[in-house]
């Protein structure tokens, strides 16, 4: 590749590495074009985007913005992928497609701001997408609240048919 041609692809990657915080690095050696396209296709879907660069270009963009330690997961032929807007997802789909095409590996990656290894991205697939652990938490907030006012509108009732109890006795006394 010419020199002109290599400072124009790292240029390219730059830009589109720091539109985003989430990377993983997979290997892909094996894989069949026609896969390839169905993973990419599926991806670009969900707002993902999968590359497969030369191992130095993609060192050196990654270098530039300050994300070294991505540096050490690209070791023969890689891809990576980036963006989409929750990391969870991200790591999702990227273990559902490798159980379907086995030749496709997890390298390691970089979620907010934290490098993490294969294991990690394994384990954040685990976890509920975003929204859900945002309605999860506002449930949990929630909860007690409710309890709370539950319990003083137990009271309340209570009081009124304390008082409509007293009312009506003192009705029956009166007459």
């Amino acid at each position: 590749m010419a020199n002109e041609l290599k400072k124009l692809v790292v240029k390219e990657l730059i830009s589109n590495y720091r539109k985003t915080d989430n990377y993983v690095v997979v290997g892909y050696q094996g894989i069949k074009a026609l896969e390839f396209d169905q993973i990419r296709k599926d991806l670009r879907r969900k707002k993902i985007l999968f590359e497969i660069v030369k191992n130095s270009l993609a060192a050196i963009a990654f270098k530039e913005i300050g994300v070294t330690g991505l540096v050490s997961f690209l070791k023969g032929p890689s891809g990576i992928i980036s963006g989409g807007d929750d990391p969870v997802v991200m790591a999702k789909e990227i273990i559902e497609w490798s159980k379907k095409i086995l030749a496709l590996s997890l390298h390691g990656g970089f979620v907010d701001g934290v490098v993490v290894s294969a294991e990690d991205i394994k384990k954040l697939a685990k976890l509920p997408a975003m929204p859900v652990l945002r309605v999860q938490i506002i449930t949990g907030i929630n909860a007690p609240i409710a309890g709370v006012a539950g319990a003083f509108g137990a009271v309340l009732r209570n009081l009124v048919t304390v008082f409509q109890v007293y009312k009506e006795k003192k009705e029956k006394n009166s007459v």
